[in-house]
């Protein structure tokens, strides 16, 4: 009996990277504990999602990029 490679095996190996990050990525990606992110959001100190799939909130990195460049909440509104 002989085992074959699986024709994924690169596919599994790569870890899958989305477009957009949920709140607690957001979070890690902004380098702030999550409690601090939610409750930047509820004062609007931070971008609004991009976008929303159901009761998630979700990021893009570009629109994190922009704001964190801009000088995070000191320069936000």
């Amino acid at each position: 009996m002989t085992l074959e490679a699986s024709p994924f095996a690169d596919i599994d190996e790569q870890p899958i990277r989305s477009a957009y990050l949920d709140r607690r990525e957001a979070a890690t990606y902004c380098r702030v504990p999550i409690s601090t992110f939610d409750s930047l959001r509820r004062r609007n100190q931070i971008p609004h999602p991009d976008a929303e799939m159901g009761k998630h909130m979700l990021w893009k990195r570009t629109t994190l990029d922009e704001f964190l460049e801009a000088g995070g909440t000191r320069d936000f509104r």
